[in-house]
Formats: structure tokens, C-alpha cells, sequence
């Protein structure tokens, strides 16, 4: 036994017999997990007498799975343990033929309920790939359940950097983390549907660990979740966003990055983006620079006009040629493919709101939101 949970032990147990009276023994127990895979807090136990079924005792586990106290000698019970993520179990319990303030023991083993533990550590992650800067904690942590409509988890200002949630079989769930100073983090979990075990939009699977057991049934998720930081003239690219050469419309293949860039512009209602568009050096200068804000402006009008994104939150602006990403440049002999690379359009974050809009709405609520918008144009009603 470790010394801090002997300590903890010693307590509990000296709490229960300053509690003693004549004729009371003092049942001290463990709860863990099959196959000694450690002991579990917050478990509910229920002490009952095992002839009347009558409660004796209401309590739950504490920090390292323990409980204690003091009944009636000379009597059965039953301990009954509840734990939303583990199933029932009953232990039988005899204090018959036992002196005044003796103890016994019990350790009650029970079972995981089919699913898998989602065990989250957050970080500020570094933009050059290198590993994690600092731990994030102080975050607004939500989890709703799209299958149920139930709001799983919502944590206000969290002090840790790291969290845990248990996923069950046959569930969408959908995870926002959000930082004042950095992007809202939206994470779709899908959990045993159409035959994917655990299948995630939103999550960097690179920060991803499994550990499964019983054919896959069970098991435990590790996740490091980098936390972006909003910075004023940061530039990220938007990779496949390409058009054709000498045109300015916007292709198929692009349509579907940018209904992902809708995406985050939704969950980040705080930020203000530059959307800008580059051509390949082929062509006059001039004509290149009408070309790429031509372009820039034809990406913000499907965010604005299709996506429903706010105009006033969006910029276009076009750069010509004056920003190639390889040797392509004036009478350099390349391939279409080469060239392509520079058709390009980028995002720079240019500037925040005072507030976020999204700041004072649930998870929940921003869900639903979104639901009665999908059937207004699909032209249905709540």
C-alpha cells in the first residue's frame, strides 16, 4: 500500500471509531476494477440490511476507492456499488458473531460496462511541430451527446490540464474545448456506428494512443490535444484550395476545404481573417495581382453567400505573384503541378472582437442552433 493512501486509510478508519458505539463493528472496504486495474473514486455504495433490505448507509468512495463505517453487529448486509461507467455490483457482508468495535473487510470487484475511457491532457502546441509548449488548463470543457440530446459534461474553468470522459457504444458525441486567447476546439466522436470502433473529426490522431481489450469492447483512448493560439498577422495555409490556370472560380475539390474553414469560422465567431489568393508567376503582373483578388474575393463570397458567414468578419485580398512557395518564378520551365503550388489561398487572422459571441451560448445550445438552421433550409421546422 502506498504511504498517502495508508495515511488516508488511517484517517477514515479513525473517523468511523470516534463514531463507535456498544454493540457496532466498523465495515471498511476497496473498490477497483476487474483484473486489478486500480481502485475507483466516486463509486456509490449503498449498505442495506440483507433480511429487510432497509438502508443502513449512503456514501461514495473517495480518492482512492475507500470506504468505511460503523453498523449494527450481529446482522448481514448487503454492499451494493454503482458507477455510471462500470456495472452493479452486491457483496454479502456478515457481522454475525463479531466483538463490539471489531472491523470487516471487504473488497468489491467490479466490471467495465462496454465503451472506452476518453483521457485528455491539454497543451499550447508550438507551430513548428516540435513537442507541446505549455499545459492549457482553466478551459471550458463541454461534451453533449448527439444520439441521447443529453449534455454529458460541462466543466467551467477547469483547473487541470487534463480530463477524462467515458464514451459508450453506439454514440455521436461532440467535444468543445475553449481558451480565451486561443481557436475553440470542436471534436466529433463517433463511437461504434456503421462499424468504426472510434471514429474522430476534429482530432489530431498524431497525439493519439489506443489501449483495447476484449475484442476491441473495451478500453482507454490517450489524447494530447494542442490548444492553437490566436495570433494577430498569423498566416496558416489552406492546403488543396487550387484553382485553374487563368480562372478565378471555385472548384469542387475547393468547396469542400472551405466548408471545413466554415467550420472553425463558426465555432470562432471572435476572429476577424484575411482570405488571400496567390497566382503562379505565368502571365503579366499586373493582370496576376486583378487575378488573385479575384480569386480571394470569389472564396470569401462562398463563405459569406453559401456558408452564411458574417461579410463584415471576412477580407479578400489578392498578392499576384509576388509570394511564390518554390523556384517557379519569371522563365523558369516547370510543371503544371509546380505550378498549381502557388495557385494558392492563405488565412491570416487580422483581428479579434471585443467579445465572443459564442461566449454566453452552451454547447448545447450552439447545437441545436445549428439544427433548426440545417431545417430552415432544407425548409422544415423545429
Amino acid at each position: 500500500m502506498k504511504p498517502i493512501k495508508f495515511k488516508l486509510t488511517i484517517i477514515l478508519t479513525l473517523l468511523c471509531f470516534l463514531s463507535f458505539g456498544q454493540n457496532t463493528v466498523l465495515i471498511e472496504g476497496y473498490v477497483f476494477e476487474e483484473n486489478n486495474r486500480g481502485l475507483i473514486r466516486g463509486v456509490d455504495v449503498k449498505i442495506l440490511d440483507y433480511n429487510t433490505n432497509e438502508l443502513q448507509v449512503h456514501m461514495n468512495t473517495g480518492m482512492e476507492g475507500a470506504f468505511a463505517v460503523t453498523v449494527k453487529k450481529g446482522r448481514k448486509y448487503k454492499v451494493i456499488t454503482h458507477h455510471k461507467n462500470y456495472f452493479d455490483k452486491e457483496e454479502i457482508v456478515s457481522t454475525i458473531g463479531l466483538k463490539d468495535k471489531k472491523k470487516v473487510y471487504v473488497k468489491v470487484e467490479i466490471e467495465h460496462k462496454p465503451g472506452y475511457i476518453f483521457d485528455v491532457s491539454m497543451a499550447e502546441g508550438r507551430d513548428n511541430g516540435s513537442p507541446i509548449l505549455n499545459s492549457i488548463d482553466s478551459a471550458r470543457i463541454e461534451i453533449y451527446n448527439n444520439t441521447t440530446n443529453v449534455e454529458e459534461l460541462v466543466l467551467f474553468d477547469h483547473p487541470a490540464h487534463v480530463f477524462n470522459f467515458f464514451f459508450e457504444k453506439g454514440n455521436h458525441y461532440t467535444i468543445m474545448i475553449r481558451k480565451k486567447g486561443f481557436f475553440n476546439k470542436r471534436i466529433e466522436a463517433f463511437v461504434d456506428i456503421d462499424g468504426c470502433i472510434l471514429c474522430f473529426d476534429g482530432l489530431n490522431m498524431t497525439g493519439v494512443s489506443e489501449m483495447m481489450t476484449n475484442g476491441n469492447k473495451k478500453g482507454v483512448l490517450l489524447a494530447n490535444i494542442d490548444m492553437e493560439p490566436i495570433l494577430i498577422d498569423r498566416t496558416y495555409e489552406i492546403k488543396n484550395i487550387h484553382y485553374d490556370f487563368d480562372k478565378s472560380n471555385i472548384r469542387s475539390d475547393a468547396a469542400e476545404i472551405l466548408d471545413d474553414l466554415k467550420t472553425i469560422l463558426k465555432d470562432n465567431q471572435h476572429i476577424i481573417v484575411e482570405l488571400g489568393s496567390h497566382t503562379d508567376a505565368r502571365g503579366n503582373d499586373d493582370y496576376n495581382f486583378r487575378l488573385s483578388q479575384k480569386r480571394a474575393q470569389a472564396a470569401v463570397d462562398y463563405l459569406a453567400t453559401a456558408k452564411g458567414i458574417d461579410a463584415a468578419r471576412l477580407q479578400a485580398k489578392g498578392y499576384g505573384e509576388i509570394e511564390l512557395i518554390n523556384r517557379c518564378t519569371n522563365g523558369v520551365n516547370c510543371t503544371e503541378k509546380e505550378h498549381q503550388r502557388n495557385r494558392r489561398t492563405e488565412l491570416k487572422i487580422v483581428g479579434t472582437v471585443d467579445v465572443d459571441p459564442l461566449d454566453k451560448k452552451s454547447l448545447k445550445q450552439i447545437i441545436q442552433e445549428e439544427r433548426e438552421e440545417i431545417l430552415a433550409i432544407k425548409g422544415g421546422t423545429k
